[in-house]
């Protein structure tokens, strides 16, 4: 089921959530971008009769001069009013979510996010023919004067609102006007079309040609932050946030096996649609203002409208509800992840968080997952080599193969970002990389055939020097050969730490110390259950209880022939309850013991 995101209606930009939704009832008060709420420097106080002439408002440049638009332009200004009318008024009407509340205010406005809500209503066909006459009518209008801005923004936003996305693309490249009107306009087509690295480009060309401090704004992050860090983000000038901003918009980015930040994209395409949306007439049909703003740059702009009532005893006229695309993720981190990325664990990012303070759909994946992993470290030399194995469960819902699987390691310290990555990958396997030092690490799978991303991200950083044991790797079964390699055993890596009771598994791992016949290293492999008790455990001492220790494996180990390091099982767990397992490798040898320990957890179980 779809998430619903919906924006309502209130009556007044500083009255309560009472008044929701009763916009005839209670007058809305005049707003534009910029205003506060608060009355102009100047103004009289309440009851004062003189009158106090305020200048008129600057005239928005992107809007045209009248005397220089031309005809085509001043007939697709006016059909453009028409139908956003017209559009208003045939709005269908929406019963989803009617026991929903307000989760954020935002001056007139009410935005919530309900998971599991029905989709929003089909548009009318009526709409959608009216929608492709004024389309006609701007391309018309562009063709004749390329140099109007107004209409090159109106022909990129309804060839957005069609799905048409080469048009938008063409319509953004035939804009001759302002220049970084233009190349903003390039960079919101392109992000729509899902060309991470040439919007990119885009928008840097718009943000090195717009004025200072409009770039400032564009550029300010503040919404998306956590009330926390506003303060510090707030303190820095403006020249100086640049490295914070690439910061946090390398920690929210989805996916890190794209070739361009595409969250970063999304921020300055929400500032230019909004920007479009400010210079007309909007479904809403309010005056824009520092409310819509604020909605439209934290959780996106609607892509589809409805109306809704409260039913036929409520003498409120319906309210405007916009539907932005589902579902959608809070992809920002925590905000202790942020002034030390290398130490960020899983659990720093939490995409379905609630009261978040952005939301995004990415277009090129409808729903994201929390990816099963499993992380292990070996040697090469004074290397560190990182395997990072995955596994998609059924649960994830990815669709059929083929896969797209990444692994990149990030230090945040200027230096590249090392990526292993595997087209056409299987359901599960691992990836190698080395781990020069303490790094983030972003485990990812996309599936483009069912459009769903799963990803895991957390520190990992090298093995001790001196290090004599690796950690282990579990396999889909064993490698029966005489000389296991890691690089061979990476491609049917379990790629989880969860396993299914009754299921025969491999395990994978490096000794780095000599071992021969003369003098054989001691082997053991024990799983024993994590909370069992003190009679459990004495019981299962004694081969009493198979479902306190599950596994219990020892044996002499001669050293391979060729001395490699690698080392390869096949284990049988047997049927236990489910739970979690404390799995412990051990090995000695010369009156010294090395051992690696991770968590198995059992599912299904009798």
């Amino acid at each position: 089921m779809h998430q619903i995101r919906r924006r309502w209606f209130v009556a007044a930009a500083r009255l309560s959530w009472v008044c929701a939704a009763v916009v005839s009832l209670c007058p809305a008060p005049t707003l534009s971008a910029q205003s506060s709420g608060a009355p102009p420097a100047g103004a009289p106080p309440v009851g004062d009769s003189s009158r106090v002439v305020l200048p008129p408002p600057a005239p928005d440049p992107l809007r045209g001069t009248p005397s220089a638009i031309s005809a085509l332009g001043t007939q697709a200004r006016a059909m453009q009013d028409g139908f956003e009318r017209n559009h208003r008024t045939g709005l269908r009407f929406y019963n989803g979510g009617a026991d929903a509340s307000c989760e954020v205010p935002l001056g007139r406005i009410c935005y919530w996010n309900n998971n599991g809500d029905v989709p929003p209503p089909a548009e009318r066909n009526d709409a959608k023919l009216e929608r492709e006459q004024l389309m006609e009518l701007l391309t018309q209008a562009q063709a004749a004067d390329p140099k109007d801005d107004w209409v090159s923004g109106m022909r990129v936003r309804y060839a957005i609102e069609s799905e048409q996305r080469e048009v938008a693309v063409a319509a953004a490249r035939a804009c001759a006007g302002t220049a970084w009107w233009c190349s903003a306009l390039e960079g919101l087509a392109l992000h729509n079309a899902n060309q991470h690295q040439s919007a990119t480009a885009a928008f840097a060309r718009a943000l090195s040609t717009m004025p200072p401090a409009q770039q400032c704004v564009w550029t300010d992050m503040t919404w998306w932050l956590d009330p926390t860090m506003h303060a510090a983000y707030k303190a820095r000038a403006c020249a100086d946030r640049g490295a914070e901003n690439t910061r946090l918009a390398r920690l929210a980015q989805p996916l890190w096996m794209l070739p361009a930040n595409d969250v970063q994209n999304e921020l300055y395409a929400r500032r230019t649609m909004s920007r479009v949306h400010s210079l007309a007439r909007i479904p809403y049909d309010l005056q824009w203002g520092d409310d819509l703003l604020e909605s439209q740059v934290r959780y996106g702009w609607p892509t589809a409208w409805s109306v809704q009532n409260g039913g036929v005893a409520d003498p409120r006229p319906p309210s405007v509800i916009g539907h932005e695309p589902t579902p959608s993720y809070d992809f920002m981190p925590l905000p202790a992840a942020v002034p030390t990325p290398v130490a960020a664990t899983a659990g720093d990012w939490n995409p379905r968080r609630a009261k978040a303070r952005m939301r995004y759909a990415p277009r090129y994946a409808s729903g994201f997952g929390a990816l099963p992993y499993q992380f292990a470290r070996f040697l090469r030399g004074d290397t560190t080599i990182l395997a990072g194995g995955y596994r998609l469960m059924r649960e994830l819902e990815m669709g059929r193969a083929p896969y797209t699987a990444a692994m990149t390691l990030d230090a945040f310290d200027g230096t590249a970002a090392p990526q292993a990555r595997r087209d056409s990958a299987q359901a599960n396997g691992a990836l190698l990389l080395p781990l020069p030092s303490k790094m983030l690490a972003s485990l990812e799978v996309l599936a483009p055939v069912g459009k769903r991303a799963a990803r895991v991200r957390t520190a990992v950083q090298p093995l001790p020097a001196g290090t004599r044991l690796s950690e282990y790797l579990l396999l889909q079964r064993g490698d029966v050969s005489a000389t296991p390699m890691l690089e061979r055993n990476a491609l049917q890596a379990y790629g989880s730490n969860e396993i299914e009771a009754g299921t025969s598994i491999g395990i994978y791992w490096e000794i780095y110390r000599p071992a021969t016949p003369g003098q054989p290293l001691q082997v053991s492999l024990r799983a024993t259950r994590v909370g069992a008790g003190f009679l459990q455990k004495l019981g299962s001492s004694f081969g009493l209880s198979k479902a306190v220790t599950p596994v219990s494996i020892k044996y002499n180990d001669n050293g391979r022939p060729d001395g490699g390091p690698g080392r390869s099982l096949n284990i049988n767990f047997p049927q236990v309850p489910a739970g979690d397992y404390q799995f412990t490798l051990m090995v000695s040898g010369g009156g010294v013991t090395d051992s690696t320990t991770q968590v198995i957890r059992v599912k299904g179980g009798k």
